[in-house]
């Protein structure tokens, strides 16, 4: 029996040596920008193996300062068009945890910009403090194929 927990314990130790953590992306980035999104998130009424469900399809809005003015404009496919013209294209790298059924969750994105202007040179978003953005009822047979917009604001944090 000891040998039996002696090779587990072996075990049990080497198994932990090989997890590696993901390192986290914002530690030596640097905040540029921290602008509030309102807008909404687009679903479409699907259906699948499992049954009806709203699918995921776009996000719209804007990105607004402190002072209210409009910075960019949020696109599909969680791009981001700046007034000056610049952009960013972004996809999720990282989620929290679902706080409440009507809130979307934190979210950290890496990001690609292209084109001079105030997004140049940005790697990462994260999506703070959300409110909103989450359908809470289910579609039904009667409404496939239509689109369903849920209200959501959110902070947006900026990294270069």
């Amino acid at each position: 029996m000891r040998a039996l927990s002696a090779l587990f314990a072996i075990l049990l130790l080497a198994s932990c040596t090989t997890i590696q953590f993901t390192p986290d992306p914002l530690k030596d980035a640097t905040a540029v920008y921290s602008w509030e999104a309102r807008g909404r998130m687009v679903f479409q009424c699907s259906y699948d193996s499992e049954g009806f469900f709203w699918n995921f399809v776009q996000t719209e809005g804007a990105l607004l300062n402190d002072a209210g003015q409009r910075q960019a404009v949020l696109q599909p496919n969680f791009g981001i068009t700046a007034r000056d013209g610049s952009t960013i294209h972004a996809k999720i790298i990282s989620q929290g945890e679902q706080i409440s059924p009507r809130d979307l969750r934190t979210a950290v994105f890496s990001a690609q910009s292209e084109g001079r202007g105030i997004l140049e040179g940005v790697r990462y978003i994260a999506r703070r403090q959300p409110s909103g953005g989450m359908p809470l009822v289910t579609c039904t047979a009667s409404q496939i194929g239509q689109y369903l917009r849920v209200p959501f604001r959110a902070r947006y944090v900026f990294y270069r």
